[in-house]
């Protein structure tokens, strides 16, 4: 361990007032040779470094940091970042300034937030901006779920079938030959029902879901999942309205699950099936579809797919294994309870947001290492 990186157990004086911090948790993804060309950079000398064993010492991490810090840069993936969002902002709604440079198994926040490049190159680009003065920062709100008397923050909640696939991948021992495998067995079960294992992982859930205080009209749900920032994964932007201050999205299709596999693309892109039932009214769902082509309407949406915003979502269900931010949780059965959370003030890159061909042009132009 160099001299001046800093684990929980001892943290280096000298660099104890740094305003900017590096958090790692080198574990993630275990891209130790990553790291070592972060810690390695010029940047790092103005950085005070942190560097886990574990996820379990992110708390006595965070404890470390003083009130100076303006603003940590995270190593590690979605299951870190979520980690540290739950031990950050466990007993105040504000903090510092957080980069989310990447480096894990999943990096769907760090993308998000357009940081596309090897960590080693967006940890460079975000410190250099903030010491000129130029980094850019979006305030951007987490969504907090309760159940029983835990309390996790995170950018996705989700339960159902895919959770128990996901949870399926994590007890394989992970790894590209185990996910292809487990999700051709997942989509051979659902047009064949075999093997039998699977009939039962993608099984839809009963759940009586509570959207604003209001039950909906569906008790079984092939997929289920509250969201603040739009994104599910890389490239599953599933929302069809624009979220505001006080709202997160909310995803609820009652519907089998071979529609959903039939449908997936769409949905993928905010696309909605149109209801078959407005088909068959002699005038009203034509009308409708009609008016929807010159701008004056709107399909009607099959409302078996609900696709909406909240302010509380409530969920009584059996189920005991939900997700947050692609981490598998095992629950108590009790009530979950869906709301928004603290806003965070998140480094963005400058082509956020862009299209890929606009991104690639303009990173060209990025700062690079001297």
């Amino acid at each position: 361990m160099s001299p001046r990186q800093a684990s929980p157990n001892g943290p280096d004086p000298e660099s104890a007032e740094r305003d900017i911090v590096l958090l790692c948790n080198p574990r993630a993804g275990g891209r130790w040779k990553e790291l070592a060309s972060i810690l390695d950079s010029a940047e790092s000398r103005h950085v005070r470094w942190i560097v886990t064993d574990c996820i379990e010492d992110i708390g006595p991490a965070l404890a470390m940091l003083s009130e100076r810090t303006k603003l940590v840069c995270i190593y590690g993936g979605d299951g870190t970042i979520q980690a540290i969002l739950d031990q950050m902002y466990a007993d105040r709604m504000d903090g510092p300034n957080l980069a989310f440079i990447g480096g894990g198994t999943m990096n769907v926040t760090a993308r998000w937030c357009g940081f596309f490049n090897k960590p080693a190159r967006n940890f460079r680009d975000v410190v250099r901006s903030y010491r000129s003065g130029d980094l850019l920062t979006k305030d951007v709100p987490v969504i907090t779920v309760r159940q029983g008397v835990e309390r996790r923050h995170c950018f996705t909640f989700g339960c159902g079938p895919m959770v128990r696939v996901l949870n399926e991948y994590e007890n394989s021992g992970k790894g590209k030959t185990a996910a292809l495998s487990i999700v051709g067995k997942a989509l051979t079960a659902i047009w064949t029902n075999q093997p039998p294992k699977f009939r039962e992982v993608l099984r839809p859930i009963e759940a009586e879901v509570y959207r604003n205080g209001e039950r909906l009209p569906y008790d079984r749900w092939t997929a289920l999942f509250c969201n603040s920032t739009g994104r599910l994964h890389i490239g599953v932007e599933p929302f069809v309205k624009m979220r505001t201050r006080e709202t997160f999205y909310l995803g609820a299709y009652a519907v089998t699950k071979q529609e959903i596999a039939l449908w997936l693309p769409a949905l993928m892109r905010g696309l909605l099936p149109v209801d078959p039932k407005s088909l068959i009214k002699p005038v009203s769902g034509w009308n409708a579809i009609a008016m929807s082509y010159v701008g004056r309407g709107s399909f009607p949406v099959d409302p078996r797919y609900i696709n909406e915003l909240a302010t509380e979502v409530e969920i009584r269900t059996e189920e005991r294994m939900f997700t947050v931010d692609g981490e598998v949780v095992h629950g108590t059965g009790e009530p979950i309870r869906v709301r928004l959370g603290p806003t965070l003030r998140l480094a963005v890159s400058p082509t956020v947001g862009f299209a890929k061909p606009v991104r690639l042009a303009t990173g060209a132009k990025a700062p690079t290492e001297i």
